[in-house]
């Protein structure tokens, strides 16, 4: 089964950090993209198990843009997101996530997270 994250993030601290808390507890980080652009190339290149999405990112496209190509290619998502107003949430929910954690969230709930679609997603 194919357990590599990658992780679509802006903001290098909060990506780094989260990079070194997955790796720290025996993930395996795929790479840290920090626009759709970005993660769109290392998504062509080695297709990752989950990816872990920012909201808003810096560019033209956002989080929610990607999404909607990572549920047509099948790669589970768990949306990451300090705003969580409603109309985010409304198009949010249009995408059909696999987890959505609001920053700053703590470390039991993003394992928690992964763990789940992990043990929801068939053996390859």
């Amino acid at each position: 089964m194919n357990r590599k994250i990658l992780i679509v993030e802006d903001e290098f601290i909060v990506a780094d950090d989260l990079q070194l808390t997955l790796i720290h507890a025996g993930y395996d980080v795929l790479d840290i993209a920090t626009s759709v652009k970005e993660a769109m190339i290392m998504i062509a290149e080695e297709a990752p198990g989950l990816v872990l999405l920012d909201i808003q990112l810096k560019g033209a496209q956002n989080g929610i843009s990607l999404a909607k190509t990572l549920r047509e290619k099948g790669i589970p998502f768990i949306y990451l997101s300090a705003n969580s107003n409603n109309k985010i949430i409304e198009a949010v929910n249009e995408t059909k996530p696999n987890g959505f954690l609001v920053k700053p969230f703590r470390e039991k709930d993003l394992f928690n997270a992964v763990d789940k679609v992990f043990q929801l997603k068939p053996e390859q």
